[in-house]
């Protein structure tokens, strides 16, 4: 199936719904997955077209339509829940020692450990600062410097982020994707998202596949946001 590349709008949240355009014509509502905001770029597969019968061109319904059930939609890898591209991510995270909403993790993954970086955010103002990193993008050695601020949407009241070589402390109020309510004690995680588990060394941004319990969702948006067309066949 075809791949399209579409950028997750501003002031989407996940869990609502966007609508994509194909060339084609064809429109697909595609629901935003936990953990992805703006500007995270998100990998969509969609059904093939139409086959071109000799009686002429297919008929298409301009109407968006839901993915069908074997479609993948996922983020970007060097996508994650900052504004910055040398910012952490805490899929890579691993849990050592945490209480609820705060935690301290191991950042291992190499070279990305090296240098400091740290965001807070208060209601919708957030603070992003980090020095000394990898650079990530085409042409770039290092990232010396870098800091910004920035009205967002808020997702928690406080939240606060510190990363410096490969330690990783963070906690929030009430709590987020990119920092769960976790218990753990010497790298054995013992409850996550209000669920009990038992692992070592689990992965902060790792999610229990089939948890039913813990507390209620969100209630998911029926709100639908166009987004600009982008079409990217994936090799």
């Amino acid at each position: 199936m075809p791949s399209i590349a579409i950028q997750v709008p501003y002031q989407a949240q996940p869990g609502m719904k966007i609508k994509a355009k194909m060339a084609d014509g064809r429109s697909f509502l595609i629901t935003i997955p936990e953990g992805a905001y703006y500007p995270t770029q998100l990998m969509v597969t969609v059904p093939d077209p139409p086959v071109t019968t000799t009686t002429g061109n297919p008929i298409i319904d301009n109407k968006p339509v839901e993915l069908p059930s074997d479609s993948k939609v996922e983020k970007l890898e060097g996508t994650k829940g900052t504004t910055m591209d040398e910012g952490v991510d805490s899929a890579d995270l691993i849990a050592c020692c945490a209480l609820c909403c705060t935690t301290c993790n191991l950042y291992c993954k190499w070279p990305a450990c090296l240098g400091c970086h740290t965001k807070g955010g208060v209601c919708c103002i957030e603070i992003e600062a980090l020095m000394c990193k990898v650079g990530v993008n085409e042409g770039s050695l290092c990232m010396c410097c870098k800091q910004e601020v920035e009205c967002l949407v808020p997702t928690t009241c406080i939240k606060m982020t510190s990363q410096m070589f490969c330690v990783d402390q963070r906690c929030a109020f009430p709590c987020d994707d990119e920092v769960p309510c976790t218990v753990a004690l010497l790298g054995l995680t013992c409850c996550r998202d209000w669920a009990c588990v038992c692992k070592c060394f689990d992965k902060l941004a790792d999610k229990e596949e089939g948890n039913e319990g813990g507390a209620p969702a969100d209630e998911v948006s029926d709100k639908e946001e166009e987004v600009p067309e982008e079409t990217m066949e994936r090799q």
